[in-house]
């Protein structure tokens, strides 16, 4: 199982699905989704399913895919790793430049709410990721960005 996900590919396939089965995900789907060979990625999904973290439906000439209960934990656990693994410093940095723009544009009125309404929704996006101090901190630059547009 480790081998299985410490590659690329098998990680990437579960998570596809998982961000797909409102879709109704199918191999070629996830294929596509994950920069992969049609034959690879069948060969990928059948070692998830015998693994028990995705099961297939058949409708036709199509397997529709889900995860498995099992396979939502897993999915969770490696988007949570692979967000520990991306460049932290990256969003922090950015929610900085984010701040130093705001700070410039401090002066209520309508220029100022058109220069910070795409700021915020930069922030809505930095909320979603990252840990709980780069949260905290979009929060609150969001909440002061907000003061200022309502003046």
């Amino acid at each position: 199982m480790q081998r299985l996900f410490l590659r690329e590919k098998p990680a990437l396939a579960l998570l596809a699905v998982g961000e797909m089965e409102s879709e109704s995900a199918y191999a070629a789907m996830i294929a596509k989704h994950i920069d992969s060979t049609f034959p690879h990625t069948s060969s990928i999904l059948s070692e998830l399913e015998a693994q028990g973290l995705v099961k297939s439906r058949p409708e036709g000439r199509i397997r529709y895919l889900e995860l498995t209960e099992r396979g939502r934990r897993i999915a969770r656990a490696l988007q949570e790793l692979s967000d520990l693994l991306q460049k932290p410093d990256a969003m922090m940095q950015r929610l900085e430049r984010l701040q130093q723009n705001a700070s410039r544009a401090d002066v209520p009125g309508p220029e100022t709410a058109f220069r910070l309404g795409p700021m915020r929704r930069d922030l809505a996006k930095l909320k979603g990721l990252g840990d709980a101090t780069l949260r905290k901190a979009a929060e609150e630059l969001d909440d002061k960005i907000a003061a200022i547009v309502r003046g």
